[in-house]
């Protein structure tokens, strides 16, 4: 581990690449490269706590903060962009940043990684490629084009302003051409070859273009495009040549600054890591330049991937391609390729390349060479994990010493609930707690969040069965001074006493009918308002839910509104009641009777074999709860050392809930089979059975079946 961290340190401390250690709630700066001290132009001392968002670029500031927003929601996992940082001197430099969050999918958001890489010469090629582009746009634009007629034998011709106000002479019609031209005027490197051109055009008569330079006679030099076409005047027995001619001396200046720009942007390139293409719809490469590979740039030309790297590797990027080439949308891909012994992985951009009629002719492409990058992530990403699974670990360990704190036993039943809390207590998923009353559900819920990130933060609780339902809103979410009767001052609510925390709703099943959608909302936007305010409050909280209704029957029977059942049941836990996990009673006699023998000062050694035996094989329907309190009435009646536990109560206890059973039973029997006589065994309708005792038609049936009665006897 010490080599592996110091060859991490190593790579850390002298990367060509900016790695800067992010908080992921607060936008601080933990930890920051030599490179990228350098980029920012600042010492790592005075980076460490800074928000990177207060050395951004205003101007990228708000997008900045969409890309965190994203990634701590999770709606992406990683994302690139580029931005400018703000040095201390006041310059700007421009840099491409890779963002990679250091959490896995439904871990609680720590930290994250920036990979950054100064793309300042870039940037500035980029513009001066820009502007160059532009001027010659202008110059096209601007351009005037000169037309002019000439007789071959007299020398005599037409033209027009335009063409005199190029060759710098007086405008006319009908003049002698030759008193004006002279072929002076053409640049003396240019003259021999334009003065065998205008032999040729006249021997051929074919039309014919020439590029070439002249010196007005004011001295100032131009270039021109000069295009003619002999023609014969049969009825005067003449040849003529007419043509036109440009001035495309700007456009000349334009093409130098874009050629000296193209070299600046190649130079540019030379040393950075991406390459830059162009292929045909085969696929071919038709230019490359900084393959980044151990092939030259000439040996792609005319060659598809597959003809230079392993086919197998290529093809994926291939598909990518083709795709680009069918829907004329660009894509951003990886891909991987082997040479050198060494696999290499690529962040690649495709684009389309449109003829005039907008059809899709080919591709160009940048592509990155992000191996370095990559292995620095998946080693950042290795460590973390590692320190996750000791972690994890070492909470088994101590969870298994020591039970959960308050949840002791080590049956299986118990062992399975405790592995559940385990899985989901690092993520932020809402927990359902199922089980019959006095079962503990509590003691797990804290579990959770004992085991969660929010454990240094608040566990708030509400049990909604004991808040009469006109004041379960105002419990949850506080009001404002005189929201209603009896309001007299402003009240926090428990989902605004839990934020950052975990919130804790006991017997969810009892909350007022009126009041889930508002829970829904609140769960599903984290906002909310008080009772009687208007300010929308936001909040992070984590819920853990528990109840002891079957919520699904509840659904169905429209006491309980399906949508937020179903945001509810996101991890439902069940767990079992004491009757099915026989094996911890032992264990929980024993501190139950050290707990309540303590506080009431008494010294209780020993309990009879024959009392463990009964409270073992007693099904305690009220659970943990009723075997606690069993055991602080026998500790009570306990005058010496053994524990006199009264087992007549609990035999008195199972023969009234006997009797109470039968007679209810028979009792509702009865009603039911007087009801099916009066409906003539009808069921459903307004004058059905089930509308005789008040009940739906689907709880009706249930009872019927439970109670074997066939409604047509």
């Amino acid at each position: 581990m010490r080599e592996s961290e110091l060859r991490f340190r190593t790579v850390y401390q002298r990367s060509p690449v900016g790695i800067a250690l992010v908080d992921s709630r607060s936008g601080q700066i933990l930890q920051a490269n030599p490179k990228y001290c350098e980029i920012t132009g600042r010492r790592e001392e005075e980076l460490l706590g800074v928000d990177v968002r207060s050395i951004t670029h205003p101007d990228d500031i708000e997008q900045t903060s969409e890309y965190l927003q994203q990634l701590a929601e999770e709606k992406t996992t990683h994302y690139e962009t580029g931005k400018r940082y703000v040095r201390p001197d006041g310059s700007v430099r421009w840099a491409r940043i890779l963002v990679v969050p250091m959490w896995g999918k439904g871990e609680t958001h720590r930290w994250q990684v920036g990979l950054v890489q100064d793309i300042t010469e870039q940037k500035q090629a980029e513009l001066a490629l820009r502007e160059s582009e532009q001027r010659q746009r202008l110059a096209l634009q601007v351009g005037k084009i000169g037309a002019f007629e000439l007789e071959l034998g007299s020398s005599r011709g037409t033209w027009t302003t335009e063409f005199a106000e190029i060759w710098g002479i007086p405008s006319g019609f009908a003049k002698d051409f030759g008193s004006f031209f002279s072929w002076e005027l053409v640049h003396p490197q240019d003259r021999a070859r334009i003065q065998e051109a205008f032999a040729q055009l006249a021997q051929s008569r074919e039309p014919s273009e020439a590029e070439f330079r002249i010196i007005r006679p004011d001295g100032v030099m131009r270039w021109v495009c000069a295009r003619g076409l002999v023609i014969a005047d049969t009825a005067a027995g003449l040849l003529r040549v007419v043509g036109v001619i440009m001035d495309i001396t700007d456009q000349k200046r334009t093409e130098e600054a874009l050629r000296q720009s193209e070299e600046r942007f190649r130079v540019a390139l030379k040393h950075s890591p991406i390459a830059v293409f162009n292929q045909d719809r085969d696929l071919r490469y038709t230019w490359m330049y900084n393959s980044q590979t151990p092939f030259s740039d000439s040996e792609y030309l005319g060659k598809t991937s597959d003809e230079i790297f392993d086919p197998e590797e290529v093809a994926r990027g291939a598909e990518v391609r083709r795709r680009v080439l069918e829907t004329g949308v660009a894509v951003r891909h990886e891909m991987q390729l082997t040479y050198d012994g060494r696999k290499h992985y690529f962040d690649a951009t495709i684009e389309p390349v449109f003829d005039s009629a907008g059809a899709v002719i080919g591709l160009t492409g940048a592509s990155m060479d992000v191996t370095e990058l990559r292995e620095t992530t998946e080693a950042l990403r290795e460590a973390k994990k590692k320190l996750t699974e000791e972690k994890l670990y070492l909470e088994r360990e101590i969870d298994s010493e020591l039970g959960f704190g308050d949840i002791i036993g080590l049956s299986k039943p118990l062992q399975s609930v405790m592995e559940h809390v385990g899985k989901v207590a690092a993520s932020d998923a809402t927990v359902l707690l199922l089980g019959e009353t006095g079962t503990g559900k509590e003691l797990v819920a804290r579990a959770v969040h004992r085991l969660s990130q929010r454990a240094n933060s608040s566990f708030i609780k509400l049990n909604c069965a004991a808040i009469p339902s006109g004041l379960v809103e105002s419990e949850l979410f506080g009001n404002e001074k005189g929201a209603f009767t009896g309001a007299v001052s402003k009240k926090i609510g428990r989902i605004e006493l839990a934020d950052k925390g975990t919130l804790f709703l006991d017997e969810i099943g009892e909350i007022p009918l009126a009041l889930q959608p508002k829970l829904l909302r609140v769960l599903q936007d984290q906002e909310f308002e008080r009772l009687g305010g208007t300010q929308t409050m936001k909040v992070d909280f984590r819920l853990i839910a528990a109840t002891s209704r079957d919520l699904a029957e509840a659904v169905r029977e429209s006491e309980f509104r399906s949508d937020l059942y179903y945001r509810l049941n996101v991890f439902p836990i069940r767990v079992p009641p004491l009757r099915e996990r026989r094996d911890d009673i032992h264990l929980l006699v024993k501190h139950f009777l050290q707990k309540c023998a303590r506080r009431m000062n008494k010294s209780i050694s020993s309990i009879p074999k024959g009392t463990m035996d009964a409270l073992i094989g007693w099904d305690w329907p009220g659970n943990v709860r009723e075997l606690e309190n069993f055991i602080e009435r026998s500790v009570i009646l306990t005058q010496g050392s053994v524990l006199a536990a009264p087992l007549s109560e609990l035999q008195a206890i199972a023969a009234d809930e006997k009797i109470v059973d039968e007679s209810l039973e028979a009792t509702e029997r009865e009603y039911i089979l007087r009801a099916l006589r009066e409906s003539h065994g009808q069921i459903g309708g307004p004058k059905g059975a089930a509308a005789r005792l008040g009940l739906k038609r689907t709880t009706l049936q249930s009872k019927l079946k439970h109670l074997g009665i066939n409604p047509r006897s």
